[in-house]
């Protein structure tokens, strides 16, 4: 369990965020400081090739409150938040990204609610300044999520949000390789609840997050956190083998009764194909499973820190 000195700690993995940085950290500042003396804020740097550790470097140089973490190499975002959880030593917990589409003006109502008993407050954005074709993947992401793991997500939800110190030591207990926040807080439950909140520009002219990223990101959550992919090969095998069973049956009444004077080439062929494809993407799902077990025995860190303030 980590140790508790701080009244509030706030998280933000840093790539290629050279841009709106300083604003960010500026805007922090004085939210945070009219908030409370006893903050932190944990910048940590995602192995990012333009400015921004040396920005955060310069920063935290500048600022006592400032602490910063830079990566070997780049381990993806979900890593950076898990590397500043582990650092983050606040009774409460604020992550968010450092694009400035998360607002720091939004964190003191955020906390207001928490005194009605809450242990997390989840952003929900409104009026997304996200492109029409990232709404669409987004939304289309959540509904084959929540319908391979019966995990229902917000698409509207994101990492932004108020954790307490029971919800943040819950998450860092979980040391699977993969790692997705927003399912780890659905996952690990207690009193959670919503706030709606303006949604910024991001100050990124391209987001980090290209479609590749996305799917790879999407497919490694999916197998972390279900096993319903095995399951459905197992419901879909037995189909086709009954259909199977079906088609041999009705070709031996054909043939016996006279109507099947030459073998189908056709026939053949088709159900060669079929059957192969089928054995091959049963395969492949299992070979997907087998893979991340390979992965998680292996036991290698999630991340490395190369330098810190």
């Amino acid at each position: 369990m980590s140790q508790t000195n701080k009244y509030l700690s706030v998280v933000v993995p840093v790539f290629q965020s050279e841009v709106g940085l300083y604003e960010l950290i500026k805007r922090l500042k004085a939210v945070l400081f009219s908030i409370s003396p006893d903050v932190e804020l944990i910048l940590v740097d995602d192995g990012s090739t333009d400015g921004s550790w040396e920005l955060i470097a310069k920063a935290a140089l500048e600022e006592s409150f400032i602490k910063g973490i830079r990566f070997s190499r780049n381990f993806g975002q979900h890593h950076a938040i898990f590397a500043g959880l582990d650092m983050a030593q606040g009774e409460w917990v604020v992550v968010m990204d450092a694009d400035l589409q998360d607002l720091p003006e939004e964190i003191p109502m955020m906390l207001t609610k928490v005194r009605y008993g809450y242990e997390a407050v989840l952003a929900r954005r409104t009026g997304r300044k996200d492109s029409w074709a990232s709404k669409i993947l987004s939304t289309l992401y959540y509904r084959v999520f929540y319908l391979m793991s019966g995990i229902k997500q917000d698409p509207s939800i994101g990492n932004f949000g108020v954790y307490n110190r029971k919800i943040i030591d819950s998450i860092l207990k979980m040391r699977e390789n993969n790692w997705y926040f927003p399912t780890m807080v659905h996952w690990v439950g207690f009193n959670q609840s919503t706030f709606n909140v303006k949604h910024g520009v991001s100050t990124n002219k391209r987001s980090n997050y290209f479609f590749k990223s996305k799917f790879r990101l999407g497919l490694n959550t999916l197998l972390a956190f279900s096993d319903k992919p095995l399951r459905l090969t197992v419901k879909f095998g037995l189909l086709v083998a009954f259909i199977g069973f079906l088609f041999a049956l009705i070709t031996l009444i054909r043939y016996f009764s006279g109507a099947i004077e030459v073998p189908g080439y056709a026939s053949m062929i088709v159900s060669l194909w079929i059957l192969f494809g089928c054995l091959l993407t049963t395969i492949g799902i299992v070979g997907l499973y087998v893979g991340k077990t390979f992965e998680g025995v292996k036991k290698r860190p999630r991340y490395i820190i190369d330098q810190k303030t």
